[in-house]
């Protein structure tokens, strides 16, 4: 039985949109959530963007588990891929991203000036699921308010472009997700983070679901709950109707703002391919960006 599935029209419409745009980007800022770092990057994602250097972005880092993310990081970067971790509401990361986004851009105008062009500004696309924080992380680069952001999905519905300086043109789409979501699991942990609509499912059906997930990779979360039946997390949060009776409803609508807001506690779902002994290793190794990997961009790819 599917207990979720969405895919709102304008979501569809963009998706075309951005297949006929990419003819115009240089390179890509894939903003992926740190609370699930493989779930919330899809194949219709790779399919679309193809080859297109890209850079990968962690978002949500303060409300991720920070040695599950830290290692997912390590992960992509030992792989070859530009990978970044930031909190996009306190800049924390920022001042990497801008030099990876320099470091990029340098490699694109040396390609313009090989083959006989003026070199202009970069133009990159900012990609990712629904709510990953595009719109913030703009925002952020631009030092001002220049994109509407929120904290449900669909916010952003349509391509625009905002320009950054003389040097770098950012195209802000709205969310990339797959038409019809067949893993119920990925559904779940995607309605976990915020990533669909909280209208694409019924709460009281999928908080049970949600619980053992929670139990499974995110237990300390979970151990707050000594009941955790929706009748005795009703209790427990005050969430009771007339005559004492636990509202089920309304405990498993707050559950999952809550969980969805961080106020839970952080987490990270998937768990990391890399295993680190100690917190600090990590931290220290990415203090620094490794400049070295940005992906070099083959003359015949940088757009006209």
């Amino acid at each position: 039985m599917s207990l979720i599935n969405w895919y709102p029209g304008h979501i569809a419409k963009a998706q075309n949109t951005l297949k006929e745009q990419l003819k115009l980007i240089d390179f890509v800022l894939e903003l992926v959530d740190a609370r699930l770092p493989q779930g919330s990057r899809f194949d219709v994602t790779n399919t679309l963007l193809g080859n297109k250097p890209r850079v990968l972005v962690f978002t949500k880092g303060d409300m991720a588990d920070a040695r599950r993310m830290n290692a997912w990081v390590a992960h992509y970067r030992k792989a070859g891929m530009a990978a970044v971790s930031l909190n996009a509401q306190t800049g924390q990361g920022l001042p990497g991203l801008k030099t990876l986004l320099q470091k990029q851009g340098e490699v694109v105008r040396a390609r313009m000036v090989a083959r006989g062009r003026l070199p202009r500004a970069s133009r990159v696309m900012v990609v990712g699921l629904p709510n990953v924080g595009k719109s913030s992380l703009i925002n952020k680069l631009v030092n001002k308010r220049r994109v509407k952001i929120g904290d449900k999905p669909g916010v952003t519905r349509n391509v625009s472009w905002i320009r950054l300086g003389s040097n770098l043109e950012l195209m802000d789409t709205p969310g990339i997700i797959p038409p019809k979501l067949d893993d119920q699991d990925l559904a779940l942990a995607l309605a976990m983070i915020g990533a669909v609509s909280t209208e694409a499912y019924d709460p009281i059906v999928i908080v049970p679901e949600v619980i053992t997930i929670l139990n499974r990779e995110a237990p300390h979360i979970m151990a707050a709950f000594p009941d955790q039946s929706l009748e005795g997390i009703a209790r427990q949060r005050g969430a009771m109707g007339p005559g004492g009776a636990p509202d089920v409803e309304r405990a498993a609508r707050q559950f999952m703002y809550d969980l969805r807001t961080g106020a839970l506690g952080k987490l990270t779902l998937d768990a990391p391919p890399v295993q680190f002994d100690a917190l600090e290793e990590i931290t220290d190794e990415l203090d620094e960006v490794p400049l070295g990997i940005v992906a070099d961009v083959p003359a015949e790819d940088v757009a006209e």
